[in-house]
C-alpha cells in the first residue's frame, strides 16, 4: 500500500471519518466497527501515564494492522525492543494538538506515539534511528523531521503533506 499524501488521499485511502461524526462532533460507534482493529504487540510496552502497566494490544485502522505487525515485529527481531521505553497511543479520536480544525491522523488509527516522555513535542527528543528507520521504511512519516512547535519526535504517522 502506498502512503497516501494529504487529507484527500487519506479519506481514499483509509474512509471519510467525517462522514461518521454526528451533530455534536462526536464519534459514531460505527467508525470503530468499520475500520478499526485491536492487534495484539509482539512485545510489551509500559503506558506512558503509568508506566506499571503494560500495553500489550493496539487499537488501529484495519488496512495498518499487519503494518504494524511486521513493524514491532523487525523491531523485537532487530533487539530493539528495550529501545521503545512507553507507548503514547494510536487511535484516538481528537484534533491535532496544534489546530483547531484538522483531525489528527490518530482519529483514523494511522499514527501511534511511542517514547512521548522522552520525545515530547516541540523537542528534538532522542528516537534511536533504528526504530525511525524501521517506521520509514515501512511508509511511516517522523513527526521528528517537522518544524518548530510541531515537531514531534514521538509521532509516527502512515501518512504524508497533513
Amino acid at each position: 500500500m502506498n502512503t497516501p499524501n494529504g487529507l484527500q488521499e487519506i479519506k481514499n485511502t483509509f474512509g471519510d471519518i467525517t462522514e461518521y461524526i454526528d451533530e455534536t462532533g462526536l464519534l459514531e460507534p460505527d467508525w470503530s466497527t468499520e475500520y478499526l482493529t485491536t492487534m495484539d504487540l509482539p512485545f510489551s510496552i509500559p503506558l506512558s501515564w503509568n508506566k506499571t502497566v503494560s500495553v500489550t494490544r493496539i487499537t488501529c485502522h484495519k488496512l495498518l494492522a499487519q503494518t504494524f505487525n511486521d513493524v514491532f515485529t523487525k523491531i523485537q527481531s532487530q533487539g530493539l525492543q528495550q529501545s521503545i521505553t512507553d507507548y503514547g497511543g494510536c487511535f484516538s479520536y481528537r484534533q491535532q494538538r496544534h489546530s483547531t480544525d484538522k483531525l489528527s491522523t490518530h482519529a483514523w488509527g494511522i499514527a501511534i506515539d511511542l517514547n512521548p516522555l522522552e520525545d515530547e513535542q516541540g523537542t528534538t527528543g532522542n528516537m534511536p534511528q533504528g526504530i525511525i528507520s524501521i517506521f520509514n521504511q515501512a511508509g511511516f512519516e517522523w513527526g521528528g523531521i517537522w518544524i518548530g512547535k510541531i515537531k514531534d519526535p514521538m509521532h509516527f504517522q502512515f501518512a504524508t503533506g497533513y
